[in-house]
C-alpha cells in the first residue's frame, strides 16, 4: 500500500533528526521530487513560494539545516539551484 501523508511527514521528521546527527559538515540528500517537496512545504515553504512551485524529480535544492545540541529544529535558506 502506498504511504499516506501523515506517514510521510513522520518519516520526513525522522530522516531530518537522523541528518542531524552526522558530524559533517555538507551532506547530499538524492531522493524523489514528493519527499524533497513536502520535506521543503512543512520547513520551509517559501522556498516553493507557499505552495505555488511543486519540486520534481531530478529537480535541486540547497538548504541548511538548523540544529540544536542534535536535535532538528529547522530549515533555512532553501533555493533551488
Amino acid at each position: 500500500s502506498r504511504e499516506n501523508m501523515s506517514e510521510l511527514t513522520h518519516r520526513i521528521s525522522l530522516f531530518l533528526q537522523m541528518l542531524v546527527q552526522h558530524p559533517e559538515g555538507n551532506i547530499v540528500v538524492f531522493t524523489h521530487g514528493v519527499f524533497i517537496e513536502v520535506c521543503i512545504h512543512q520547513y520551509c515553504p517559501q522556498a516553493l513560494d507557499n505552495g505555488r512551485k511543486r519540486v520534481y524529480n531530478c529537480d535541486m535544492f540547497a538548504m541548511d539545516c538548523v540544529s540544536r545540541d542534535g536535535t532538528f529544529l529547522r530549515l533555512d535558506n532553501a533555493h533551488q539551484i
